[in-house]
Parts: structure tokens; sequence; C-alpha cells
């Protein structure tokens, strides 16, 4: 299901550079396997390398921007940091569109399983990218996902072997059932926006993608799951199940704060992960 063309070109084509307090911003992207480019900031430390290195997915509501000071504290640390945009993200979308063409525009893009695929897809060639840099060390490897990126980092766990270390923040174990059962407004919008059978087509399809699935292949790599008390989208039952599927080693932490983790105890998610990350890579 995530084949690709081993041999298909890696090069990161950078744009930009800005220099910061201990470490470079360089703005730029590669080539996907499903065409186009993938847009990327990589961070580099300035220290003496090979460094090891982590991966960001950001959350759905997010872009590569959303981890950036995560990732300019871990260069302070001597990490590097590749981070991504999704690939909704680089579909242009007219300026001008009629609320009704921005909910059928919203609706293709969050129904596209395509788009799910070509997003771990994307995040491997990540990997590549940086285990053909003389300056990252490829068996000291993380990924850090949030929502979207949890999610869809759950099946990268299953089918990716280069990380030795996964932070799964806010990620559902089985995004079909949020479908099906969910009563948050967006659920309730896909549910009622399509057909019964194209419901159905994308639930099944959904199904072979849950992260339930995959999480269990993710041993040897440890697995640190972060979840919301006080999470909109992702409930308990979700949160237990994911975690009772990973297998060990593996840790889970509850924290008083939204599903953006921007209130209550994010600043302690954010320690307790970036803590985390120093401990199994560096």
């Amino acid at each position: 299901m995530f084949e690709y063309a081993q041999t298909f070109p890696v090069d990161f084509t950078e744009t930009s550079a800005a220099i910061k307090d201990g470490c470079t911003i360089k703005d730029g992207s590669y080539m996907s396997p499903y065409g186009g480019n993938v847009p990327a900031y990589l961070i580099v430390p300035h220290k003496n390398g090979p460094f090891p290195a982590v991966i960001y997915m950001h959350p759905g509501q997010g872009s590569r921007t959303t981890f950036i000071a995560e990732a300019e504290f871990l260069a302070s640390k001597g990490i590097a940091s590749l981070l991504l945009d999704a690939p909704f993200l680089r579909r242009a979308v007219p300026q001008e569109l009629s609320a009704e063409q921005r909910a059928a525009n919203l609706l293709e893009v969050i129904t596209d399983i395509q788009l799910f695929k070509q997003t771990i897809v994307d995040i491997q060639r990540g990997i590549d990218l940086l285990t053909c840099l003389d300056y990252i060390d490829p068996n000291r490897l993380a990924y850090v996902g949030h929502s979207f990126g949890a999610t869809w980092g759950g099946v990268l766990a299953g089918v990716e072997k280069r990380v030795k270390a996964y932070a799964l923040i806010a990620g559902y174990s089985r995004s079909s059932e949020w479908h099906r059962t969910s009563n948050h407004p967006l659920a309730t919008f896909i549910r009622h926006s399509l057909s019964t059978e194209q419901f159905h087509n994308l639930v099944v399809e959904l199904e072979q993608l849950d992260g339930i699935h995959y999480i269990k292949n993710a041993s040897p790599a440890s697995v640190l799951f972060q979840f919301a008390c006080n999470d909109e989208f992702v409930s308990q039952k979700q949160a237990d199940e994911f975690y009772a599927a990973a297998c060990p080693p593996k840790e889970m932490i509850w924290y008083e704060t939204d599903h953006l983790f921007t209130k209550g105890t994010c600043a302690a998610a954010h320690q307790d992960r970036t803590n985390w990350i120093i401990n199994h890579i560096s």
C-alpha cells in the first residue's frame, strides 16, 4: 500500500536559510513520489555532527511552522529536525469561493484516501532524505506527530523500521470509528454530505488505515503517547485502544489541556516530549 520507487530523487532543494542562535533553518523542499514537492524546514544545529534527528508532522489545523520553536530548542541540544507540510496543504485553492464551494473543497480534502497514503510515503521520503545527509546519524531518528500527524504516525510506526522512537500526540486509534460515531460537527458534516454508498466506501477504506492495525508492529521502537483530558476529537476509548495495541516499550501521559495542547498543562507536555526525545536519541 505504501510502496514507492527507492531510486526516486531525494535531494533537498534549499530556497532560503535563516541563521538563528544555535541553528540554521533551511527552507526548501524535496520531491514526492506522488508528484510535486514536499515543502519542508530542515533545522541544523551549529555543532559538530553527525546529529540525531526528528521528523515532525503537524496537526490538521497546523503546518510545518507548528513545531519550529520545539525544533529550535532541540537544536540547542544537538538534535536536527525536518518539519513537513502535509499533502493537503499543497493543493491550490482559488481565493474567491462561495461558502458552498469552500464546503465542497473541504469535503474533498478530508475524505481523500490518496492524500492519507501520500502522507505516509512523503514522511518515509523525508526519512530517506535524512539518512542521505552526511551530518545526520541514520541510527538515531525519532518521529513526532500531533493529531493528523499522530494518527498517520501510528500507521508509519508499523511500516517504517528506521525510526527509533515515536511521540504521538492526540492521535486516533481508529479514524474510521470517529467518522462512524462522533458527534463532532466536522464528523456530522461529512456523514450528511456523502451518500450512503460514498460514506460506506470511505469507512471501509479508512478501516484498512486505522492505526490500531499498525502500531502493534512498532517494536522495537519506543512509543510515547500524549493525550488531552479535554479533547473534543479523541475520546478516552480511542486513546486507551491506541496505547493497548502498542507493544512495549511504550508510555502514555494524560494532560489537562485541549486537543491542540494550547491550554493548561501544554508546557508540561512539551517538556515531557523533548526530554523523552533527548533520552531516546541523543
